[in-house]
């Protein structure tokens, strides 16, 4: 007979390897949750108002891509507002901040754009994340061309981030049209109104000024015919910061010239330009339907990016008939006759309201400004304010 501790020891081996097991799923659960498993973060959404929604999207895509890999918490999404410069932009993002809810970081062209904000915002440049100092501690002015960043400061104080630089003032057209009617490209104001009559006799619209960009196409052609018969950069200047002295006869023979010779050029346009937008119209100029246009350099990237076009400068070789029939230029771009190649610099830049999500705009802000983001998206857009 078996003495009872054996019966006992017997009863209970069924129970070992259960609880074996479980204490073995428990470590492997505790390993698993400490060393393996890692619970998703909270990613912060950045939200970006922007005009940016054709050659700027292609860019501005590659530069969010590059944020949030280097930034792993945040991702970043544009919201779009329409109208080419913000011409419409500024009425709705003015709405939101005087309504208390101002948006994370918004574009804004430097410089006289951004006072605008600032002198209609409720609480003036208190509404905004001065943003001098950040200028100052990423070394944004021992690295930057100076003339850049003084464009965009005032009295000292910056109050937005450059992140591009554009060459205003250009002109833009096909080559080849002029060519075919025998006329010259134009070198001044009077052979630009010649050109521009001359195609109208043949059947051709002589200008493509679209109208659904809340007039950005009319201010960029007005002023350049401004600068143009002025001659006057000082007056110019003037002009763009709302200083002008309109009781000046001088001045007011400036400007009704420049009104005369503008309503003239847009007088005839080609159907459906009403509801065009300035991208639109880049295949009118392509296809020789149009003669001319008047925008910024963001059109040689447009043009290439969306048309496979490539804009050639009006200088030798390229200005050559040969040259151009040979390698079928279609494109070209030159300073907008008269203007003495004198041409507004034009950065695109983010603001940052002050606001309780400030801090996530200025994460964003911060790295598009720096080298690193000007390396991502200069190089689908624009060129970089950056020295080297």
């Amino acid at each position: 007979m078996k003495a009872p501790e054996e019966y006992k020891g017997k009863q209970r081996k069924p129970w070992v390897i259960p609880v074996i097991v479980v204490v073995i799923v428990v470590i492997g659960l505790g390993v698993y949750f400490g060393l393996v498993y890692h619970p998703p973060k909270k990613v912060k959404t950045i939200y970006f108002y922007t005009w940016w929604a054709t050659d700027g999207k292609v860019a501005l895509d590659k530069e969010y891509t590059a944020f949030e890999t280097s930034h792993p918490g945040y991702v970043v999404k544009s919201e779009l507002k329409p109208g080419a410069a913000g011409t419409e932009a500024i009425y709705a993002i003015l709405a939101d901040i005087k309504a208390g809810h101002p948006p994370d970081l918004f574009q804004s062209l430097f410089g006289p754009q951004v006072l605008s904000y600032i002198e209609d915002a409720p609480n003036g440049a208190k509404d905004f994340v001065n943003m001098t100092p950040i200028a100052k501690s990423t070394g944004l002015y021992s690295n930057a061309v100076t003339q850049v960043l003084m464009a965009g400061t005032f009295n000292g104080t910056m109050f937005s981030l450059p992140v591009d630089v554009h060459r205003c003032n250009e002109l833009y057209f096909n080559p080849q049209v002029l060519i075919k009617y025998n006329l010259p490209f134009p070198d001044n104001l009077s052979e630009l109104i010649s050109d521009s009559r001359a195609l109208e006799s043949h059947g051709i619209y002589a200008w493509a000024v679209p109208g659904d960009d809340g007039g950005y196409d009319q201010t960029v052609l007005w002023g350049n015919i401004f600068l143009s018969v002025s001659q006057n950069t000082t007056m110019y200047d003037e002009l763009n910061y709302g200083t002008l002295n309109l009781s000046n006869p001088k001045v007011l023979n400036v400007l009704n010239e420049t009104n005369e010779i503008f309503q003239e050029f847009v007088s005839d346009g080609y159907p459906g330009e009403s509801s065009q937008t300035w991208t639109q119209a880049v295949p009118k100029i392509i296809s020789g339907k149009a003669g001319f246009e008047a925008v910024i350099n963001s059109y040689c990237n447009y043009a290439y990016d969306f048309d496979n076009t490539t804009t050639y400068p009006n200088t030798a070789p390229y200005n050559n008939t040969s040259y151009i029939m040979s390698h079928d230029i279609k494109l070209m771009s030159m300073p907008f006759p008269g203007t003495s190649r004198y041409y507004i610099i034009l950065d695109d830049s983010i603001v940052v309201p002050a606001g309780p999500t400030q801090n996530e705009g200025l994460t964003f802000a911060e790295y598009f400004s720096s080298y690193s983001g000007q390396l991502v998206f200069t190089k689908w857009k624009a060129v970089t304010f950056y020295k080297t």
